[in-house]
C-alpha cells in the first residue's frame, strides 16, 4: 500500500488545481459568454483562493509554533473575522453589481472543486497501488 502523502504536498496540489480551474473557468466564460461573466468567475475565484490562503496562514500560525499555543478564543476570533471579511467581500461584489450571480458562484466553487478533484485523484492512485 502506498504511503500517505504529507500535508504540504497535498496543499500544493489543491492550490495548483484551484489555480488551473480558475484560469480554465475564466477562459471558458470569456469564450462562451462575455467579459462580465468571466470577470465574475475571476472575482469569485480570487476571493475564495485569498480566503483559503489566509486560513492556511492562520492555522500555521496557530499550530506550528512549538510551546506557544494560541488561546482558543484567539483562534476562533481570527477564524470568524476571516469568515466575516469573506462574507463582506461577497456581499460587496453582489451589492455593487461587479459580477453576475451564477458566474460569481462558479468562481466561488473553485476551491471545493479542486479539493474534490485532488481527493478523487488520491483515492484512485491509492486503489491502483493496492491492485
Amino acid at each position: 500500500m502506498r504511503e500517505v502523502i504529507d500535508s504540504e504536498t497535498l496543499l500544493l496540489r489543491i492550490e495548483a488545481a484551484s489555480a488551473i480551474l480558475l484560469v480554465a473557468f475564466t477562459l471558458a466564460a470569456l469564450y462562451w459568454f462575455s467579459w462580465k461573466c468571466a470577470s465574475g468567475v475571476l472575482l469569485g475565484g480570487g476571493i475564495v483562493i485569498l480566503s483559503f490562503q489566509i486560513l492556511k496562514w492562520q492555522l500555521r500560525r496557530a499550530l506550528l509554533k512549538p510551546g506557544k499555543l494560541l488561546s482558543k478564543a484567539g483562534i476562533f476570533t481570527s477564524y470568524y473575522a476571516r469568515y466575516l471579511a469573506t462574507l463582506f467581500l461577497v456581499f460587496l461584489v453582489m451589492y455593487l453589481g461587479l459580477a453576475t450571480p451564477f458566474p460569481f458562484l462558479a468562481g466561488l466553487s473553485v476551491m471545493v472543486l479542486s479539493m474534490i478533484l485532488v481527493g478523487a485523484f488520491e483515492f484512485i492512485m491509492m486503489k491502483k497501488g493496492e491492485s
